[in-house]
């Protein structure tokens, strides 16, 4: 570009160099010349502006240094002309002369003889700390604070000693200690007026507080060990729940929180306290639960911890599968069970046969049997309260269905009071299971001696291994 520019310019000034007529082929703009005058003309404005500046101060710190130094002149005492020993009161009167005097330099303003009066009062911090604590609940410190109050009030009498021999004989030691003397002395005079406190405590307690009962000391023993279980100091958390229900056995909180920490959660385990009869037992931890079990795939028992049942859950579910191999089971059959209980082995015929009937003398447990065939949707079983012991069978609607085939359950004490009746409703074959083979023995005797059944087969199970205890289970088929 800058070449076209030097090309075109030549041609001009050969142009007009010799006078061809011709206009001026490019005119070269000027770049106007004003804006450079006036930067330079503020750039000159701003050093002038800055030089005065600078000026007005150095002058202006030069007159502070001034005036420091004259009054420190002035306030500084000549070592070769000491000052005039003169009266506390023309000295007094000096230093309010100087007050009122105008001030050379940086001086502060003295305090008024309110003020000082206010600064050299001295305040029983005490008194006014435990004058505004409540004191009617009687804490315990009480009885050492009263042991304590003549041995405060012996020390502040001899603090009040020490600090008047000190004043006096500082008074005397030397003409610049007196200024200040009268400074202190001054508000002694309404301060010695003021009667001063003899005891830290300015009343008795008025009320006495009884000794906690045991359950108010459980409670706090309970409320430390939540704390430390919360913040993960487990043993301390057992010593607590420990020495609240020592402390207070009815703290029925404190068995609970030491069952679901060190039995129920850590051992994933259900607990039951029972403190006094049958009716009194109920759920510790968790907060709900139901108790149930499986006699067989498929079914599901619900029961209360009072209930009777089966302890060995893998020796029963193989004993229900015997039983209903010995009775022969067809889909026709019409059974009857008596001693049901639950149903733990009502339910399982129930679903091979036409019909079963459950007799139980609980009338709690009857209750749960129908209840758990209710939930396992067995329509087919029915169950019947009765004292198998004491009344006749067929006094009840339930007895005349025509029943061929009879389950036992009974308790240790056998069947034999209802075994006479047995005959009577025509079973042709009967299965008894027994926990205690003395019995089984002696009602086996009975049906085979005195009501016509022949003994089949007979054997026991381990119901309950490592003790002298089985579990007996036989088969009686009635003679033709």
């Amino acid at each position: 570009m800058s070449i076209l520019n030097d090309t075109l310019k030549s041609l001009d000034e050969r142009n007009k160099s010799e006078d061809f007529g011709l206009p001026p082929t490019v005119e070269v703009s000027q770049r106007p010349s004003w804006p450079i005058a006036l930067t330079a003309v503020a750039v000159l404005l701003l050093a002038v502006w800055l030089g005065v500046t600078l000026l007005s101060g150095t002058t202006h710190s030069e007159k502070n240094e001034d005036g420091f130094s004259a009054a420190a002149e002035s306030s500084a005492p000549s070592v070769n002309n000491p000052p005039a020993e003169s009266t506390i009161s023309e000295r007094v009167a000096d230093s309010t002369a100087d007050i009122n005097a105008p001030s050379q330099g940086m001086q502060s303003t003295p305090l008024s003889e309110s003020d000082m009066a206010l600064q050299n009062r001295a305040s029983d911090v005490a008194e006014l700390v435990f004058n505004t604590v409540d004191e009617s609940l009687e804490d315990d410190e009480a009885q050492y604070r009263k042991r304590v109050t003549t041995t405060v009030s012996a020390t502040s009498t001899a603090d009040d000693v020490n600090a008047s021999s000190v004043n006096n004989s500082a008074n005397a030691s030397s003409p610049q200690s007196e200024l200040s003397a009268v400074s202190k002395t001054q508000p002694s005079s309404s301060k010695a007026a003021e009667p001063k406190p003899t005891n830290i405590i300015t009343r008795e307690p008025v009320v006495e507080v009884a000794p906690k009962s045991p359950e108010q000391q459980s409670a706090v023993h309970l409320e430390a060990g939540l704390k430390a279980y919360n913040f993960g100091i487990f043993d301390e958390a057992q010593k607590s729940f420990t020495l609240a229900l020592a402390t207070f056995p009815q703290n029925n909180e404190a068995r609970k929180q030491l069952a679901a920490l060190y039995f129920g959660q850590n051992n994933n385990l259900w607990i039951y306290q029972q403190p006094g009869g049958p009716d009194t037992v109920s759920l510790l931890w968790p907060e709900s639960a139901q108790l149930s079990y499986a006699p067989e795939a498929g079914l599901n028992l619900q029961f209360d911890p009072s209930d009777f049942t089966q302890v060995n859950a893998g020796i029963n579910e193989k004993m229900i599968q015997r039983a209903m191999t010995l009775l022969d089971v067809q889909d026709g059959d019409r059974i009857l069970d008596l001693f049901c209980g639950l149903g733990n082995f009502t339910l399982p015929l129930a679903k091979r046969v036409t019909e079963v009937v459950g007799v139980e003398g609980d009338a709690a447990l009857v209750q749960h049997a129908k209840n758990n065939a209710a939930l396992n949707a067995l329509s087919n079983a029915e169950f019947e309260q009765a004292d198998l012991t004491q009344t006749e069978l067929k006094d009840y609607p339930w007895s005349q269905k025509g029943f061929n085939k009879i389950l036992l359950d009974p308790p240790r004490s056998g069947a034999f009071e209802v075994l006479h009746q047995l005959a009577a409703l025509g079973a042709e074959r009967l299965v008894y299971v027994s926990c205690n083979p003395a019995t089984l023995a002696r009602d086996a005797g009975e049906l085979v001696n005195q009501h016509g059944y022949i003994m089949e087969s007979a054997g026991i199970m381990d119901m309950f291994p490592h003790t002298t205890h089985v579990e007996s289970i036989a088969v009686f088929v009635k003679k033709r």
